[in-house]
């Protein structure tokens, strides 16, 4: 761990290498994907309920996710200027009152929005979490502390949809954002008391993550490798999350819950490769190991379950373990991408997260739109085609990557 002999110690302090501080910085991550899937039910009702058109409905979909990438640009560059906790504490503001005016929101266009300034405030929040992991420690702890606050972050897909239903029915669709405004209150309460800067101007000088950043972070031709390497391998799991609902309800005939089984099934395979990484992590496997062995197993999982699509192969005992083994190691290798490529980033290490997050942001937009596009003409070949090219492109720029990039991941 970094030393931190300049950061406040106060009594309420969280210490970073403590279980609270993991959880924590888990729910910051987790913010964009915990606020689109618990407001995901309430898109049907939306035309209705606010005599809006059904465009305009999807838009504050759209707009959060717009607001999501700019988020985490803004906020990775300003965080690495000026402290990670003062960005921190405005995005967690910004989620909140942005959660309450959807809350009250009377009608789609003020709702859309909104949904753009909260999605902006989670972006925020997400690309401080991992910032601040680099800031604090290095090594193999970093490592593991990433693996174990993606494996938080990949637990929500679990329950957000379920209890976003429970709270439509119950009290109806506003309770979910204003559910999301309570949620990022409380978490703006529990930073500004329990959370430190982490980031100290002298913190990386003469550090070996602090050399060489005169080259601008777009002409890193490591870092940008890396990052398409993890972009890709994204692009394919995402490929599943935009085309399985059509794919498994629609083509297959399968009822929603029964996609709702392989869904949560397939998210929980994802919590525990990144849960397997921390502790492979811990124990010293270098991160360019996993890296290289879990893309080959992705990719061959991927191919594979493209062979049975287009030989009409649809029995779930063979289709769901390959989704699951898919999902596994792309938990494996997030966490291990993401050290690999911020490492050596030194106090740039915002801007470093922010340009991953919003690489996989557009590998994830242009993955579904390519099933949307497929989907008519191939049936459910169109998610298994969308799964199994990028899996097996994000293999190229692993292996062309320089010699020094994979060795940084080799020696932590």
């Amino acid at each position: 761990m970094r030393s931190t002999n300049s950061v406040r110690s106060g009594a309420l302090r969280i210490p970073p290498r403590s279980f609270a501080f993991t959880a924590l910085l888990g729910l910051f991550a987790a913010l964009p994907a915990f606020s689109v899937d618990l407001s995901a039910p309430t898109l049907p009702l939306l035309p209705r309920a606010l005599g809006t058109s059904v465009p305009i409905a999807g838009l504050t979909l759209s707009l959060f996710m717009v607001g999501f990438a700019v988020g985490q640009l803004g906020a990775g560059s300003l965080s690495d200027a000026n402290g990670r906790r003062p960005v921190l504490l405005a995005g967690l503001a910004c989620f909140t009152a942005a959660g309450f005016t959807c809350a009250l929101a009377s009608t789609g266009a003020t709702l859309a929005l909104a949904r753009s300034i909260q999605g902006f405030g989670a972006g925020a929040c997400s690309v401080i979490s991992f910032a601040m992991i680099q800031d604090l420690f290095e090594g193999d702890d970093a490592r593991s502390k990433r693996s174990y606050v993606t494996t938080i972050f990949c637990a929500v897909p679990i329950l957000a949809p379920a209890l976003g239903s429970v709270l439509i029915d119950w009290f109806g669709w506003r309770s979910v954002h204003g559910s999301l405004a309570l949620a990022g209150g409380l978490l703006l309460l529990v930073a500004w008391i329990c959370v430190d800067e982490s980031r100290l101007a002298d913190r990386h000088m003469g550090s070996a993550g602090g050399a060489g950043l005169a080259t601008p972070l777009w002409k890193d031709s490591g870092f940008i490798r890396v990052a398409l390497t993890n972009a890709l391998s994204y692009g394919g799991i995402f490929a599943y999350i935009a085309g399985s609902p059509v794919a498994i309800i629609g083509d297959l005939g399968y009822s929603s819950r029964v996609f709702a089984a392989v869904f949560a099934s397939t998210a929980v395979a994802l919590a525990g490769g990144a849960w397997t990484s921390g502790r492979l992590s811990r124990r010293g496997v270098p991160a360019s190991t996993l890296v290289t062995s879990g893309l080959i197993v992705m990719a061959v999982a991927a191919f594979g379950l493209m062979i049975l699509a287009v030989f009409g192969v649809t029995n779930g005992a063979i289709i769901i373990p390959i989704l699951m083994a898919i999902m596994y190691t792309r938990g494996v290798i997030a966490p291990n991408l993401q050290h690999i490529a911020i490492e050596q980033q030194g106090q740039r290490a915002g801007l470093a997260s922010a340009a991953l997050g919003v690489s996989q942001l557009l590998a994830g937009a242009l993955a579904s739109a390519a099933v949307a596009v497929l989907l008519p003409l191939l049936g459910p070949i169109a998610v298994a085609v969308g799964m199994a090219l990028p899996a097996v492109a994000a293999l190229v720029p692993w292996c062309l990557s320089g010699r020094k990039s994979r060795n940084c991941g080799a020696s932590v």
